[in-house]
């Protein structure tokens, strides 16, 4: 007889994109730098950046501009864009809440596992209003290898007191999909910009809508 899984009893999710509406201001920002900066269009590099540290950032921008520009200059004017568009909020994602809440009723604890910084991920999780439903945020930079590498989802469920296996996982992006995929925990992807692959959607994740309906699919939370 096969045995039997554990009841989930703890949840993970990324950030950008999945529980912030923030990737398409990215996108579009990274798009205006190039116009910026009189360089050919290049969008696909912009969807490349999703789910990536900053340090797999440099190396896919770096390779991109080729010289052309500074990655140094280019990243502080994206920054900048960004950073303007951020200035009134950043909305939150559909159903987001009512998870967040749902959980917190039934007493399953939560951690963030985002690419990035600890300290932007802090601020912009309390200013959307999402910061205390957290017992736990790991930032990009407290891992030793970024997403797709399982690292952050390991620590994440680790400062829940729990094993990835007894966690379900909640992303929009690829490389942080196979990043909780090779944690162990059952993956819940919410595609945000950008659409699964298919080598991707061949894992056999649960694709959903929203995060809400991810979890009532898995039995995270009751129907």
């Amino acid at each position: 007889m096969a045995e039997k899984r554990a009841p989930f009893r703890g949840a993970l999710f990324d950030m950008d994109g999945l529980l912030l509406d923030s990737e398409r201001a990215c996108v579009v920002a990274f798009n205006e730098t190039v116009q910026s900066f009189a360089l050919p269009s290049m969008p696909e590099i912009a969807l490349a950046c999703i789910g990536l540290r900053s340090d797999g950032v440099r190396t896919k921008v770096s390779a991109a501009l080729a010289g052309r520009v500074k990655y140094d200059a280019f990243y502080s004017a994206w920054g900048q864009r960004i950073s303007a568009a951020f200035a009134q909020g950043i909305p939150v994602k559909p159903d987001v809440f009512t998870l967040l809440d749902a959980l917190e009723y039934q007493g399953t604890p939560c951690a963030v596992a985002t690419s990035t910084r600890t300290a932007i991920a802090e601020a912009h999780l309390q200013k959307a209003g999402l910061r205390g439903y957290f017992k736990a945020v790991i930032g990009g930079e407290q891992v030793a290898n970024g997403k797709p590498a399982p690292d952050i989802y390991l620590m994440a469920a680790k400062a829940l007191g729990l094993l990835p296996q007894a966690c379900v996982a909640f992303e929009d992006s690829d490389p942080g999909t196979l990043a909780a995929i090779a944690s162990g925990a059952t993956v819940v992807q919410v595609p945000d910009v950008k659409p699964p692959s298919a080598a991707l959607l061949a894992n056999g994740h649960l694709i959903a809508s929203t995060v809400f309906t991810g979890a009532r699919h898995v039995g995270l939370i009751a129907k």
